[in-house]
């Protein structure tokens, strides 16, 4: 299968690797770019080169390669985006809120990555960094393209990863022990099954203004190997996740989705596999009249998180201090991150996240409503309909602080930031041209024969 080559990909990916840095930091900045944001998901591939020097940096080094590049390039400035402001005072405060689990906790203070906690802290900030390193480097709606295909290439070997270990499996029946987590390794198979339905909705939204048939056959192909992974991942809240998003692009742009979404929503059972079914209708067992114990301790893990929030209601615990204290059973989550933003950083801190939330939807909706490029009209769209997805599939567990779940999150909200600065700098050069037009040579002899 792998033509007796497989020994060889970690050597080839760490070379590669360094290969990428000095092209960026040498050439071109964005080759690191190119380089890195295809392995985003792919955690499995990543911790291949951990035993290499420095491979357990890769994230972090590239993009010190792009921004190095960027600035012996000309200088490099963070570009100037609606998002700089709220990311840093975010940053700021998820940081204040590790100090104050470090004295709710009685720990070390946050002052070293040898602390998980501050090693949490950082990885998240690390896709902050992500969005400003693409915004301020990736500046063409060329470059937005080929940042969105090599995407599209990651997602299809993630599916390919994913179907390679599943086809082999007894999927006729459900079973825990069938379910796997694919490449995109710790985020697990909830992850894997949130990546799958977040970008299929980015690639829907997409589709709806693609006039070329090749490109839009090649999107539908992707989305229908995708929808294989999405299906078998067994995932619950990703389904619910997908379908939201399906109801939220009707509404939209496409509303025939709608009368899809209802004859689907009122026929599911005899259309999709008899271990789907199975899986969904077990989430309440009707000869127990309960729910099943998945189900269960979520909701045991949810009031124990409204227990420990009446307790601290404005500031919370500190942020990642809730795994840390077993309040119920093994779990070293609440299964619901919203609840888990509320428990760990109060009301303040979920006000804050929400806010977050609706500035990132806010730049996917202006730039869908104000883009003439039908290509950044796309991204917009696509976007929009993403986030969607990840106010839904949150409500069920932790599928925010894995950047390999959302790691392309971040990088299509640079692309559709890039994407509403490139508009706005076409709509001044379109105002300057008819500035220019209305007080030129020509003008002036019209306004003197009106006068005459």
């Amino acid at each position: 299968m792998h033509l007796g080559l497989e020994q060889y990909v970690p050597l080839t990916l760490y070379l590669g690797a360094i290969v990428a840095f000095f092209l960026a930091l040498f050439w071109r900045p964005q080759a690191g770019l190119y380089f890195l944001v295809p392995l985003l998901p792919m955690q499995t591939i990543r911790y291949r080169i951990l035993d290499y020097p420095l491979g357990n940096k890769l994230i972090d080094l590239i993009l010190l390669a792009v921004v190095l590049g960027a600035m012996f390039k000309g200088g490099f400035r963070f570009a100037k985006t609606p998002m700089n402001k709220v990311l840093l005072l975010f940053g700021i405060f998820c940081y204040v809120q590790l100090w104050r689990g470090a004295f709710f906790l009685n720990t070390d203070l946050p002052l070293s990555l040898g602390d998980p906690r501050f090693s949490n802290w950082k990885n998240y900030m690390v896709m902050f960094v992500i969005f400003a390193v693409v915004v301020s480097v990736i500046k063409e709606t060329k470059q937005l393209k080929i940042i969105v295909l090599l995407m599209c290439i990651s997602v299809f070997a993630v599916d390919k990863g994913f179907y390679s270990t599943m086809s082999d499996r007894d999927l006729s029946h459900f079973s825990y022990e069938v379910r796997e987590g694919g490449p995109l390794g710790y985020a697990g198979v909830n992850g894997v099954a949130t990546f799958e339905a977040e970008f299929m909705l980015f690639l829907l939204g997409m589709n709806a203004f693609q006039e070329k048939k090749s490109l839009k056959f090649a999107i539908l192909a992707l989305v229908a190997f995708s929808s294989y992974c999405l299906l078998f991942s067994f995932s619950r809240e990703a389904y619910a996740g997908i379908l939201a998003g399906i109801f939220f692009l009707g509404l939209l742009k496409q509303r025939w989705l709608l009368l899809v979404l209802a004859v689907f929503l009122f026929s599911w059972q005899a259309l999709v596999p008899t271990s789907v079914q199975e899986r969904v209708n077990m989430t309440y067992d009707k000869g127990e009249q309960q729910l099943d114990t998945s189900a269960q301790d979520r909701v045991a893990l949810w009031n124990d998180a409204m227990d420990m929030f009446h307790q601290y209601p404005i500031v919370g615990g500190g942020f990642d201090t809730y795994r840390l204290q077993h309040r119920v059973s093994a779990y070293t989550d609440t299964h619901n991150y919203f609840l888990k933003v509320l428990v760990e950083t109060g009301l303040a801190g979920l006000l804050f996240f929400l806010f977050l939330l609706g500035k990132m939807t806010v730049q996917g909706l202006k730039l869908f409503r104000s883009a003439q490029d039908p290509f950044l009209k796309s991204i917009g769209l696509g976007f929009l309909v993403m986030m969607s997805c990840v106010f839904v599939v949150n409500l069920f567990g932790d599928r925010w602080l894995y950047v390999e779940v959302n790691g392309f999150l971040w990088v299509l909200l640079a692309c559709v930031v890039r994407g509403q600065m490139i508009e706005d700098q076409k709509q001044r050069e379109t105002a300057l041209l008819v500035d220019e037009a209305f007080e030129g040579p020509d003008m002036a002899r019209v306004e003197e024969a009106v006068l005459a």
